[in-house]
């Protein structure tokens, strides 16, 4: 028999369950997934979160919602997402711009990639593709510096042949053709969009020749013969463009060159563990579905399934390896 002692303890315990703020976790998740992605539609970073977002979202028993926030190379989109709430709802669709070329190249970013973080997992990797107009007066990318070697040797008037677009400033495409133009010794003007997809818009539109960026931002493209693919960064040609060569192919010079992209989601740090590990399982689920998988290698993307511990090393040794490349090639990216 339950004394009033008892009774009244109960419901005063019960009353204290259903304040307002004092009440049992809630379990995960118990809303909509925001799904942020710091550069404008079009890129791999884009691409790669609306093909997994639907299928994640059945795995997690609510929509996940993809949502474009541009600036600062993606920069913006990071720091707000640093600052969310730590409670697995809202993420960020990470990539090696946001998490290590970017900030490698510019301590000021104002954001740590990885002490404000909590990676999930990676989805995939791609090469980056050095992709052209096809009225660009070169087959591949050997006869482009070719070209720019003749321009800089008689002098004659640059015009907008060697402008070359990309994510931003500090993108992996940046900083790869920033090391490329030290390597070989040719000339090329940066113009830094909001994405890889702004990128592409302009080179359709022949408002720069030349772009770099991931294979799946203009792998399409180069299919259907809209654009023609001059080299890819990888140390062995992409399995989406097997006409593409790799850059090693096309100059000895940079025989052992294998610059990759690659994209993953994160999420802030201090999210709970438990959080963490529904998320990672769900990734995987994800990734492993035939239509996802399937959508995401005909893209020109390569899917990844890793831990968030093997994530979380990937990070680090990419930001080291590249802070590194930035500092013994002195390479200056103000624009």
């Amino acid at each position: 028999m339950i004394s009033r002692r008892h009774f009244t303890q109960g419901l005063a315990a019960s009353a204290v369950l259903a304040a307002p703020g004092v009440r049992a976790q809630d379990p995960f998740p118990n809303r909509p997934i925001r799904l942020v992605v710091g550069l404008a539609p079009g890129g791999i970073a884009d691409i790669t979160a609306r093909i997994i977002a639907p299928r994640l979202g059945e795995v997690l028993g609510q929509s996940v919602v993809v949502e474009n926030r541009t600036g600062a190379g993606g920069a913006i989109a990071t720091r707000a997402v640093a600052a969310s709430a730590a409670d697995g709802h809202t993420l960020l669709m990470a990539f090696d711009g946001t998490h290590v070329t970017i900030p490698a190249a510019n301590p000021a970013i104002g954001f740590d990639p990885i002490g404000e973080f909590a990676p999930i997992g990676k989805a995939v990797d791609a090469p980056v593709l050095i992709t052209s107009h096809p009225t660009l007066p070169a087959r591949d990318f050997a006869e482009f510096v070719k070209l720019s070697r003749q321009m800089l040797t008689t002098g004659s008037a640059m015009g907008r042949l060697y402008d070359y677009g990309t994510a931003g400033v500090g993108s992996t495409g940046h900083l790869t053709m920033e090391l490329l133009k030290q390597r070989l010794g040719f000339f090329a003007v940066h113009i830094p969009y909001r994405g890889g997809g702004e990128a592409r818009g302009q080179v359709l539109g022949r408002q720069i020749p030349l772009m770099l960026a991931a294979v799946p931002t203009t792998s399409g493209d180069i299919k259907h013969g809209a654009l023609k693919g001059l080299a890819v960064t990888s140390a062995k040609r992409s399995a989406a463009l097997p006409n593409v060569p790799a850059l090693a192919e096309l100059m000895p010079e940079l025989k052992g060159t294998d610059i990759n992209s690659w994209v993953g989601v994160v999420a802030p740090a201090r999210t709970p563990s438990a959080v963490i590990a529904r998320l990672d399982a769900a990734l995987k689920q994800t990734l492993a579905h035939d239509d996802v998988h399937s959508r995401l290698l005909n893209a020109g993307s390569t899917p990844v399934r890793s831990s968030p511990e093997l994530f979380a090393s990937q990070i680090a040794e990419d930001f080291a390896r590249w802070k590194r490349v930035i500092s013994d090639a002195k390479l200056k990216l103000d624009t």
